[in-house]
């Protein structure tokens, strides 16, 4: 066979790159082929990437937000401690108790912290409740300094919640602050609570037919009001002040995360929902369609791969105008007993379908098989892709039972925090990163206690034979 090394010339004209074929460089050029700063990901998709830090080992699975020093630097609180912010330049997240939580078994008797100023003296005080507990409770803000000094803050009972494992964090009646909505393991009934008032209102939503494990609160008609989602289907709100809701029981959706989000995915104008199976596997959202009179609930797939997405958030964590799914697993929300309980612990990002993406499947989606009146499963095989940013992969940050979403060292992007029973855990953006060099060593999981006795001696390092 004869060769023709003509058609070969093109690339024998190329220069002969030694690195590339994992020889060591020449040390002048050693640098040559390093990239300084991160490029795009596959297919020039932009770098999504966060650095998880485990602020402590606590069990605690509810987290808030507060400036509890008065420094101008949000602190975390989760359980019986508050983490104090180490500021702009990163560093140690200190763990400070502030108050006692009840424990059972591996359990700390904590599943949802809310932020509100209940006695309305300028200070914002913490909500918080807990499935092993009976009760919504809030704890008295006694001030920076007395806190700052160690003051163990105080509680009062608001009003009865057995079995509560999360809640909904949102404004119901429309004055312009958050209320709470809590559901139930144990159906036995939806509430939320007004914080507007001189003392707390406590109103009551259905019963035992309409709870679940699992609430929202969104506009789900379009009329400018807050209505209530739960895991069997929605109040819809006529007035909320005086305990005015109408029922409608489209929905089924078993066990979900907290909380049910509302959103209009495929840009229809119409409010559609997206909820995590809070004790299984499966990430869902769910298409509202057909007519006021008639609902028709399409759900579509987005992710079936890792189980208990438990706590849920919309939060844009590339600063590009549009928010991203935040969710992830729980870990041992059922200690061990839950299905892939022994999976990798896993945080995501998701970035949500855009329009033309949509409508491209949208004729897929027209055959579906009907589960219910109102419900329906989308043909999986159609369904639009939520693109997946892992955040923390088979570490140990978890979705716990909330999401923090904030510029927490105010940097200019925004970062993520979450507890659940491997620790409380911040996951820094790396988008802006200015963090100092030796900050960064400081913070290094590094071994420094090394070498181990008897591991071996200390040698010098042999580049080679010496020309």
């Amino acid at each position: 066979m004869t060769i023709s090394f003509a058609r070969f010339a093109p690339l024998l004209a190329l220069p002969l790159l030694a690195p590339a074929l994992g020889h060591a460089q020449d040390p002048a050029h050693a640098t040559e082929f390093r990239l300084q700063n991160p490029g795009n990901g596959p297919g020039g998709a932009p770098r999504i990437a966060f650095l998880s830090h485990r602020l402590g080992n606590d069990h605690a699975e509810g987290i808030s937000l507060l400036d509890m020093n008065g420094d101008g630097f949000p602190d975390l609180l989760s359980g019986a401690y508050w983490y104090e912010n180490p500021g702009a330049d990163g560093g140690e997240w200190k763990r400070h108790q502030f108050r006692t939580v009840g424990i059972h078994n591996e359990f700390v008797s904590d599943c949802g912290e809310w932020i509100v100023d209940v006695d309305h003296d300028g200070l914002p005080d913490l909500i918080t409740t807990g499935w092993i507990s009976n009760g919504l409770w809030w704890y008295r803000n006694p001030g920076p300094k007395a806190t700052a000094a160690g003051a163990t803050w105080k509680a009062e009972k608001i009003t009865d919640s057995y079995d509560t494992e999360g809640g909904a964090f949102a404004d119901i009646n429309g004055d312009g602050k958050p209320d709470v909505a809590l559901a139930h393991y144990n159906r036995s009934g939806v509430l939320w609570v007004d914080f507007s008032k001189d003392k707390p209102r406590v109103h009551h939503l259905g019963g035992r037919a309409e709870d679940g494990h699992g609430i929202g609160v969104a506009d789900i008609n379009g009329d400018g009001k807050a209505d209530v989602l739960t895991t069997h289907g929605w109040f819809e709100q006529i007035d909320a002040d005086n305990d005015q809701w109408k029922w409608h029981g489209d929905w089924n959706i078993g066990d979900t995360g907290f909380p049910i989000l509302g959103y209009d995915v495929n840009h229809d104008g119409k409010l559609d929902l997206i909820y995590g199976q809070g004790h299984g596997y499966g990430l869902y959202w769910l298409e509202q369609g057909g007519s006021a009179d008639h609902p028709i609930w399409t759900r579509h797939t987005i992710d079936e791969s890792f189980s208990q997405s438990h706590a849920l958030l919309l939060a844009d964590i590339d600063d590009d105008g549009t928010p991203e799914l935040i969710t992830g697993k729980r870990y041992r929300g059922h200690s061990g007993a839950d299905p892939g309980s022994y999976d990798p612990v896993v945080v995501y990002a998701y970035k949500l379908p855009a329009k033309a993406q949509l409508d491209a499947a949208k004729s897929g989606a027209e055959g579906t098989k009907g589960t219910m009146d109102t419900m329906r499963i989308a043909d999986s095989t159609a369904d639009p892709v939520f693109t997946r940013y892992g955040l923390s992969v088979n570490g140990t940050a978890s979705a716990g039972t909330q999401f923090i979403a904030a510029d927490l060292d105010h940097d200019g992007d925004v970062d993520i925090a979450s507890a659940g029973k491997l620790g409380a855990h911040v996951l820094e953006n790396l988008k802006v990163n200015k963090v100092p060099k030796n900050v960064r060593e400081e913070t290094q999981p590094l071994e420094r206690k090394w070498p181990f006795p008897g591991e071996g001696k200390e040698v010098p390092q042999e580049d080679g034979p010496t020309p």
